[in-house]
């Protein structure tokens, strides 16, 4: 018998609304510069930024091949995401010999060290990073694949086998080496730590992830939040920052702001809960910089606020397994301007030539069958699909990319069918918001940290 249309119908809108049914719990407390009007005034100016400069990367999700690249169960996996595991050694080997000639003060890796926090890969990456460069020191945060993982699998030819993940504590002395054994302070409440890896430069590095929702048999939770707790150790070791005459960064795993139009509406869980309140915290201690991984694309966003002097910019790295495969290098000068010029793995030893192409079509195909499994939900025609999954996938791409240029016409629904255009209807705008680059510029760009105006930031 088939479905009646109306049927149909009724189903896909409820999927629809689905998308933003999540509750991100109630607002944090107020904080103490909101409390208490006089603090402002009692606190030191905001200092200017040392001379610094850095490279920032994240989601390597390093991946030991001894825990199998074949069976039903890896497969599956691989079709179901887009990154490049089989390689992640690779491709790792190929950051570290380039990162090796730049100078630098420091490395930031923002999270989601592993596959799905295998004790293996934890301690085979915490050794393959000691490499990335000979004289700058090494700070990362744990990402939502990273602690306590009940999907932590070794595969087999059959299926899969569960291993060993990390608890909170083995994560901590792990990366030791990475932050957390030579932290300023450490909160108590999270994984969450601050570190001066200059004279003169606080970094926080915030742990958003939400690993004690994780249980054995489910799956990992994968939107970020901050407890009441943590935001009020946060909020402390900010007024000790401009009390000790100390310029502030921040990194975290999740997006302190919505990177597209739409980002929240559709994909919540990878930008902060009460993210609103978090981008305010910081801006009101004079933090404008935070550097951010998790939903693997190129793209940077600023956020200013009518009250506040000064902006901050959240700026997104994509993953080192995902393409366009791109780290960052960043240079603050004393001259108070910050620097952001991005850098993509070109080749691997595998590959000495076309591994550009080999990730995009990797991440292409990926996507393309993702769409099709979700179009097919909704009952869209195979011819359908065939149209309408493709221009999805450029559409990712692009925003993977970054510097998005929109074309005329994001996607058509042409030749799709009922049910193509009735998906378009309710969905065109997440694949608009993917088109859509939200100033400033994402790859290439250089902010002016002292101007309090909304254009301070510049492509070049």
């Amino acid at each position: 018998m088939r479905t009646r249309p109306i049927i149909l119908i009724l189903s896909f809108i409820a999927c629809i609304f689905c998308t933003n049914c999540g509750k991100s719990g109630p607002e944090p407390a107020s904080f103490r510069y909101q409390q208490d009007p006089k603090l402002s005034h009692t606190l030191p100016p905001r200092a200017d930024y040392p001379a610094a400069r850095f490279i920032v990367l994240t989601d390597p999700h390093y991946y030991h091949p001894g825990l199998g690249t074949s069976g039903p169960d890896f497969a599956r996996y691989i079709r179901e995401d887009r990154k490049m595991l089989a390689l992640s050694d690779e491709i790792l080997e190929a950051a570290a010999s380039e990162i090796q000639k730049e100078p630098g003060d420091f490395i930031l890796i923002c999270g989601d060290m592993t596959k799905d926090g295998e004790r293996i890969n934890h301690l085979r990456i915490a050794e393959k990073i000691s490499s990335l460069h000979p004289r700058a020191d090494i700070y990362v945060v744990p990402g939502n694949h990273d602690v306590r993982n009940p999907e932590a699998v070794r595969y087999t030819h059959e299926g899969s086998q569960g291993v060993a993940s990390v608890e909170p504590e083995e994560l901590g002395e792990i990366y030791g080496a990475y932050g957390y054994d030579n932290a300023i302070a450490r909160d108590p409440a999270s994984l969450s730590y601050v570190a001066e890896p200059v004279n003169g430069l606080w970094l926080f590095a915030l742990d958003s992830c939400l690993w004690r929702k994780n249980r054995a048999g489910g799956h990992p939770v994968v939107n970020g939040r901050f407890s009441d707790k943590t935001l009020k150790w946060l909020e402390d070791m900010l007024i000790q920052a401009r009390k000790n005459n100390k310029a502030a960064i921040a990194m975290m795993h999740h997006g302190l702001v919505a990177h597209y139009p739409g980002n929240e509406k559709y994909y919540g869980e990878y930008v902060v809960d009460h993210s609103e309140t978090i981008a305010r915290l910081l801006a009101a201690y004079g933090v404008r910089l935070v550097f951010t991984g998790h939903f693997h694309a190129q793209d940077i966003t600023v956020k200013q606020f009518e009250d506040l002097p000064n902006p901050v910019f959240d700026i997104e790295t994509g993953s080192l397994v995902t393409w366009p495969c791109p780290w960052r290098e960043i240079t603050i000068s004393v001259g108070q301007t910050c620097t952001i010029e991005s850098r993509f793995i070109k080749a691997i030893d595998s590959m000495p030539e076309g591994f550009s192409d080999y990730a995009r079509n990797f991440a292409l195909e990926g996507t393309v069958g993702l769409g099709r499994d979700a179009l097919k939900k909704y009952h869209v025609s195979e011819k359908g699909m065939d149209l309408l999954a493709p221009q999805i996938a450029e559409a990712y791409l692009a925003h993977l990319a970054g510097d998005e240029d929109k074309p005329d016409t994001v996607i058509s629904a042409k030749g799709t069918g009922i049910m193509g255009r009735l998906v378009l209807f309710f969905q065109k705008d997440l694949v608009e918001g993917w088109w859509t680059d939200l100033p400033p510029a994402d790859n290439r760009l250089v902010i002016d940290l002292e101007s309090s105006s909304r254009q301070q930031a510049d492509a070049f």
